[in-house]
């Protein structure tokens, strides 16, 4: 791959605390793809998301999640919230997307508004941040990052925690998610280059999920090359990708 076009699929991430990331965002989204459980096989999390029915929670949604995700969340913490009528979730649009959607028709969606009361909605004692992201997110697979406590932390903002310790727990969530709307327009164009190319190899990935795979990875407790490293094994130039 040249270098140019390397450079288009780079990232740069500010992170919270001032800092930036530079990402090789290609590499690490396809390797993530690639290899990651969540990501590979039949019945896979991410071939679920967007299945289900838009309007409600139900009980397969966390029998997904704690057969795909790793979760273990007891289907006793969801009652509150499995097949009842959510007006927040209700009220999200299927098409909006945290980086897709532009900044006029966020404003006039309430975006902002409508993350904050999702996340405030699934958020309680026993669900937390990352749980209840990886939900929302096969809810809305457009516009819901997952904020693994890995992702936050490279975004150098400590993971948020349960509502039972800190009561805005919720809102604490948003902030992360906006910040991540307003880094993911900022590299729209790279996202948008890095979705094109995973998709001419199978991979079909909204931008959001293409950013928060690359971010995870990049934590050095994922196992990956990374931030501000490159691969030395071109990954998105196999089977002809560049071409």
């Amino acid at each position: 791959m040249s270098a140019s076009l390397r450079d288009e699929l780079l990232l740069r991430i500010a992170r919270l605390d001032g800092g930036e990331l530079v990402l090789d965002g290609g590499g690490l989204a396809r390797l993530f793809f690639e290899v990651d459980p969540s990501s590979v096989g039949v019945g896979a999390y991410d071939s679920l998301a967007g299945i289900g029915r838009p309007d409600r929670i139900e009980i397969a949604d966390v029998q997904a999640l704690n057969r795909t995700m790793r979760a273990r969340s007891a289907h006793a913490r969801w009652t509150d919230l499995v097949d009842r009528e959510l007006v927040w979730l209700r009220e999200i649009p299927l098409d909006l997307g945290l980086i897709e959607t532009d900044d006029d028709s966020w404003a006039a969606a309430r975006g902002d508004e409508l993350v904050r009361a999702a996340l405030s909605g699934v958020i309680a004692h026993g669900r937390g941040a990352s749980v209840a992201t990886k939900l929302l997110h096969l809810k809305r697979p457009r516009l819901f990052p997952i904020l693994d406590a890995l992702v936050v932390d490279l975004l150098g903002r400590p993971a948020p925690e349960p509502a039972a310790t800190q009561p805005r727990a919720g809102e604490a969530a948003a902030r992360v998610v906006v910040h991540l709307r307003r880094e993911g327009r900022r590299n729209v164009d790279a996202l948008r280059a890095i979705q094109e190319r995973l998709a001419s190899v199978g991979y079909q990935r909204s931008l959001v999920r293409i950013l928060d795979a690359a971010l995870w990875l990049s934590h050095p407790a994922a196992g990956g090359p990374g931030a501000r490293r490159r691969f030395t094994v071109d990954l998105l130039s196999r089977d002809e990708l560049a071409g």
